[in-house]
């Protein structure tokens, strides 16, 4: 079910709108055609070759752009921000990539989803994702989409219920395996936040506390999922060739593949939707690997197992620096900090990666340091902190990394080159995201500026794919996937959220000197009804998204 903001405080009524003389590209792979998109309130009236103005619509001359289906961001994390009262700043970037609505609560943290009265549940404040000076008064997800309600939207918003949400609130960071106690908390979580319109269920098992969930945990989760027909999306334990959550052994599998291997025996058993959560190839020695992780979802199709994969246009994404280190030294921290066997340890280890994957300090960007004292170096690479501190390389690290206690945003470069990026647009399984938010200082994630134009900058300027499948990949194929019955198509009575756009100038115009460079050739993004942005500039004021529990 949808909420449909109506009143929209500050916002002109929604009118009768018809878009004419634009190349209709309807979500679902079809191939366009020239006509007209006839908007009344918050629905799409009729579309059709030549339709008869009603007297009272306003007409919007689309000749030479796209008519498409409003953009849907299927690995955001933006609902850490939108809770608070004014957060367009934070989504006005994605708004004018296209973008009406965002699946939010990846990676296992979601901003809401669980029960108050749970161990620890001030402790939502330090997850991954926290919203720069929001001090969350909520709980479940009825709590937070009241709240969102209240406030007004700027984008519509779909929730998964993070797994790490539920889990810190129940025990902290706390490793080792729930006892029966904590486990029955947790599902009984997990099961009301579906109850109360989630989406799905997420997975960050290369953060804390998911790094610590034993196999069984996550089966029980999935099966959960899989009664309540939603998603399961995992941000995997690897995505590199040797990483430290399996065994090092030289003639084993690359470790991204066996966490692929992971995710399909999981699907495979319990039968979940599952969704990978963006597919990268960390470290350029992992690039020679996709290929083969392809083939594993190729396999999976083959099996019957609903197993697919969201990507980024960038070669580039943001993270938080604890990403880094190993669960040996994570069950151990605070204390870990100080230990000079643990550190020794770490020190070799963060060491070989440079020659093991080809990924160094050099390719760590500081995006958002969290503690004042090194808040001016924001926006350099770990290196050259180092070099203007004139301080070893893994001893400014752990610097950067004790005084965050983890928390320090970082971007991250050496995820893949063009030739994958177009590797992964191509695939069947594909999704198209932009797994980016906005930080209030340093450097930006490119992919909160320029990632869906640049999907169809590819499409362009490579012919990579077709325009009407790139389409479909962010649109109608993303509704499908996650369960938007009335979003995602162009077609009598669905939502009217409508992105139009120029195919010969749109484009990303983000540079690795410039990340936040705004893109070009959005014309006009429509959110049920109501014009958000106009000749790519948003408006002022406008609220017109809307929750969505499924």
């Amino acid at each position: 079910m949808t909420t449909t903001p109506e009143n929209l405080d500050g916002v002109a009524p929604r009118t009768t709108i018809l878009l004419r003389n634009g190349l209709v590209v309807d979500g679902t792979g079809r191939p366009g055609r020239r006509g007209d998109v006839l908007i009344r309130g918050a629905k799409i009236e009729a579309l059709g070759g030549h339709l008869l103005a009603p007297p009272d619509a306003d007409l919007i001359d689309c000749r030479g752009a796209v008519i498409a289906p409003g953009f849907i961001d299927v690995h955001s994390h933006n609902d850490w921000f939108m809770a608070a009262p004014d957060h367009s700043a934070a989504t006005r970037p994605f708004l004018r990539q296209g973008i009406t609505t965002f699946v939010t609560g990846n990676c296992g943290f979601s901003a809401a989803g669980f029960d108050p009265s749970r161990p620890h549940p001030g402790r939502i404040r330090d997850l991954v994702f926290k919203a720069t000076g929001l001090k969350p008064d909520w709980h479940t997800v009825d709590d937070y989409f009241t709240i969102l309600e209240n406030n007004g939207l700027t984008h519509n918003l779909l929730l998964l219920a993070g797994h790490g949400t539920v889990r810190t609130a129940i025990r902290d960071f706390q490793p080792g395996a729930l006892d029966r106690d904590e486990q029955r908390q947790m599902y009984h979580d997990l099961e009301v936040a579906l109850e109360q319109g989630a989406a799905g269920v997420s997975l960050g098992l290369q953060y804390e506390p998911g790094i610590f969930s034993p196999p069984a945990e996550l089966a029980s989760v999935a099966r959960l999922v899989r009664r309540h027909d939603k998603i399961l999306t995992v941000h995997p334990r690897a995505f590199s060739t040797l990483s430290t959550a399996y065994p090092l052994n030289p003639w084993g599998a690359p470790h991204n593949l066996r966490a692929i291997e992971e995710m399909l025996t999981l699907t495979r058993q319990t039968g979940v939707r599952l969704q990978m959560s963006h597919l990268i190839f960390f470290g350029a020695r992992t690039w020679r690997t996709a290929d083969r992780a392809l083939a594993l979802f190729d396999r999976a199709h083959r099996e019957g197992s609903d197993l697919r994969f969201d990507t980024f246009f960038h070669h580039c994404g943001a993270s938080v620096i604890h990403v880094l280190l190993p669960r040996w030294f994570l069950e151990h921290v605070p204390g870990a900090y100080t230990n000079r066997a643990l550190l020794l340890r770490l020190q070799a280890e963060l060491t070989a990666m440079k020659y093991l994957l080809g990924f160094d300090f050099s390719d760590i960007v500081i995006a958002d340091a969290v503690h004042p004292k090194f808040m001016p170096y924001n926006g350099m690479t770990v290196a050259a902190i180092a070099r203007r501190l004139g301080k070893p390389l893994f001893k400014t690290f752990m610097r950067l990394v004790a005084a965050s206690r983890g928390r320090a945003r970082v971007l991250m470069h050496k995820y893949s080159s063009d030739a994958i990026v177009r590797d992964l647009m191509r695939h069947p399984a594909a999704h198209f995201m932009t797994d980016a938010w906005v930080e209030p200082a340093g450097i930006q994630n490119p992919g909160a500026f320029g990632a869906f134009p640049g999907f169809l900058q590819a499409v362009r300027e490579d012919k990579t794919i077709r325009l009407e499948e790139a389409i479909h990949k962010m649109t109608g194929a993303n509704a499908e996937r996650f369960g938007l019955k009335d979003r995602g198509r162009l077609a009598r009575g669905k939502a009217a959220d409508i992105t139009v756009f120029d195919p010969q100038l749109i484009r990303d115009n983000t540079t690795p000197q410039h990340n936040d460079r705004r893109p070009e050739g959005i014309r006009q993004v429509f959110i049920n009804g109501v014009c958000a942005l106009k000749d790519g500039e948003p408006l002022s004021g406008v609220k017109a998204g809307a929750v969505v529990r499924l």
